[in-house]
């Protein structure tokens, strides 16, 4: 896109244009989710957060006009979702090997306390989930069966087992936030 064909359509989106914004997600989404599905190697999860960028860009669109470069910022937002999700998966591996070291391990009365709070959290969430994604959670993480294998079994595509689990992971997410938020 031209650059002032780009400012225009920066213009009419800070003006609330829903047909300049329409304009500017045709032109970049595709290119957007192509680069963060590169990085990410999931198709699905890279249209979440393609789709989270241009609802931010949305929400955030009186303040466009202060852009220098919509491609340079887009593609910036892109790169930190990208790394907020590595390094959210860092903390989520890292939690999993913590729970699965302390079963194993004396812990002091303080510390078990918590373990078991928030393996409590845990299930507690698990159990409000929609029932297919609560079946695809427990399979893979309690059964420890494959997304492949998962799909097999429920006669479901891959796609769809990991997007079960990615809503099911980002819903433990959130209730373990609000718990350290809250009481911690």
């Amino acid at each position: 896109m031209e650059k002032d064909k780009e400012l225009e359509y920066l213009k009419r989106l800070a003006a609330n244009d829903h047909e300049a914004f329409k304009a500017l997600f045709v032109k970049y989404f595709p290119k957007v989710k192509y680069f963060i599905a590169h990085l990410i190697k999931s198709d699905i999860l890279a249209e979440d957060f393609a789709q989270d960028i241009f609802t931010k860009i949305w929400l955030g669109r009186a303040d466009v006009l202060k852009i220098q470069s919509f491609n340079s910022y887009i593609y910036r937002m892109a790169k930190n979702a990208v790394i907020n999700y590595s390094q959210s998966q860092i903390v989520e591996r890292n939690y999993a090997e913590y729970i699965s070291d302390i079963e194993h391990v004396e812990l002091p009365f303080e510390e078990e306390l918590y373990a078991k709070e928030i393996n409590l959290l845990i299930q507690l969430s698990v159990n409000n989930m929609p029932p297919q994604r609560k079946k695809v959670y427990e399979m893979s993480r309690v059964d420890g069966l494959a997304n492949e294998e998962i799909a097999n079994q429920l006669n479901l595509s891959k796609k769809t087992v990991e997007n079960h689990l990615n809503l099911a992971l980002k819903e433990i997410r959130k209730t373990i936030s609000l718990f350290l938020v809250f009481f911690m």
